[in-house]
């Protein structure tokens, strides 16, 4: 029985700290929406259409951006970073569909 709780305990531990961080990273608690706003590049991108868009292949965006594997959450830039901030960010969502993301005025 000892067993049995240990691992609910773990458990529950990991879904409190996956919707902490998803809470912490985007702005929602459920990791299961999609985010209102994203933390990048040291800096706030907010959702900037309702609707997600469909991309074709040669439309949709090229360069992953590798820190959101974590969170999985895949997202992408049109343009390899280099020295500038990107102002858009894509985030994938399925089938060829990407909410867009840009950025916010200040930090």
């Amino acid at each position: 029985m000892k067993k049995y709780k240990k691992m609910i305990w773990i458990l529950m531990t990991i879904v409190v700290l996956v919707i902490l961080g998803n809470r912490w990273a985007f702005g929602i608690w459920n990791p299961l929406s999609n985010p209102d706003r994203i933390e990048c590049f040291g800096r706030r991108y907010y959702i900037s259409n309702l609707e997600p868009i469909n991309m074709s292949e040669s439309e949709k965006p090229e360069y992953a951006i590798s820190t959101w594997v974590w969170a999985g959450k895949n997202l992408y830039m049109s343009e390899p970073k280099g020295n500038i901030i990107p102002v858009l960010i894509y985030l994938k969502l399925s089938n060829g569909q990407y909410q867009i993301y840009a950025l916010s005025g200040s930090n």
